[in-house]
């Protein structure tokens, strides 16, 4: 006979085991995307993946020619692309032997989406974006925004948003209305937008602007930020309540003292006619902003800098060779080659 100990520690087993969270897969291509009972296939499938999902599951968002479209996100999820710019150059060779990328249009954080992380996708080129609503803890990492950016919506409060390692064609806007954004850390990117977070209307509390490299001739509206180490291309800030200190520009950034951010000739930063898409912004080595250097400063700079295509950090295959013909019941041969990446 069981006794109640055995009884009650099998139970806290199975509720363990049926609680745990899943891999789901998603893939553009029938084929691909069969073989398992998690995982979805077509160009509506990334919503039909979050509508199956529960709290705490991975959706792997597989490289496509096509765009897997607009999701709402209403749990806590953890969506993984295959990250951007690969291929031949400008993009970066040799990090992914699939040369596709997982694109997206739209995704909206809505309510219930706390502590999702959303890392290696590339958001559309034509009206696609991150779009918040009253959410928190959430982490946008090493995703390529290749129009519209990042939007905080009219009358939301946003806690404790990581956006980090990205990078942005567009902006990091607020919505007409007010907001309520707080401990908005944003570090790290590479970005041709502006930021524009300092309306009247908007409360914004600890917003942390570091290690980013900007290169729009436009100004950044900030409001009691902490805007350090970063590099200035082009542009300026405005705003009011900022401290800026230890970045450095190409031109005198406005109320910030010019002993702790210089002004420096961007010829002797970078060449920008030299390197990837995003490699040309990695600070020149004889430059003592370089990440090696002693004063660091730029998107790869500090202690998680920029990464090279986006590259998620779980393990990639970066070579594949295989045989490319046989006969019915014939041997095929793969090579591959994988890494881990930090």
């Amino acid at each position: 006979m069981r006794t109640p100990t055995l009884l009650l520690t099998a139970a806290l087993i199975a509720t363990a085991l049926t609680s745990q969270a899943r891999i789901i897969r998603v893939n553009s291509v029938a084929a691909y995307a069969t073989t398992c009972t998690t995982c979805f296939y077509g160009t509506n499938a990334l919503s039909q993946a979050v509508s199956a999902a529960i709290s705490g599951d991975t959706i792997h968002l597989e490289p496509s020619d096509f765009s897997y479209g607009d999701v709402d996100i209403n749990k806590k999820l953890v969506i993984i692309g295959a990250g951007y710019f690969h291929g031949a150059s400008p993009n970066n060779i040799g990090l992914q032997a699939n040369q596709q990328v997982s694109t997206v249009n739209r995704i909206n954080l809505l309510t219930n989406s706390d502590s999702t992380v959303i890392m290696g996708l590339r958001f559309a080129e034509y009206g696609g974006g991150l779009f918040f609503y009253t959410t928190s803890h959430i982490r946008i990492i090493r995703n390529f925004f290749d129009s519209y950016g990042i939007s905080f919506q009219s009358g939301n409060t946003a806690a404790n948003i990581t956006i980090a390692e990205n990078y942005i064609n567009g902006g990091i806007n607020h919505e007409y209305g007010s907001q309520t954004l707080t401990n908005l850390v944003i570090r790290n990117n590479i970005m041709s937008g502006t930021i524009g977070l300092n309306a009247t209307d908007d409360v914004v509390t600890n917003l942390t602007v570091t290690n980013n490299t900007f290169t729009n001739t436009g100004n950044h509206g900030l409001k009691n930020a902490q805007v350090t180490y970063n590099v200035f291309a082009a542009g300026n800030i405005s705003g009011t309540n900022n401290e800026i200190h230890h970045n450095i520009s190409a031109t005198a950034l406005s109320n910030a003292d010019p002993l702790q951010n210089p002004v420096v000739p961007m010829g002797n930063v970078y060449n920008l006619s030299v390197g990837t898409h995003d490699s040309k912004y990695d600070i020149l080595s004889s430059s003592p902003y370089n990440e090696t250097g002693t004063q660091a400063r730029g998107a790869f700079s500090g202690i998680s800098p920029y990464r090279l295509s986006g590259i998620p950090n779980i393990p990639t295959i970066y070579s594949l060779q295989s045989t490319l013909n046989t006969t019915p019941g014939g041997t095929v041969n793969v090579t591959l080659s994988t890494r881990s990446n930090p």
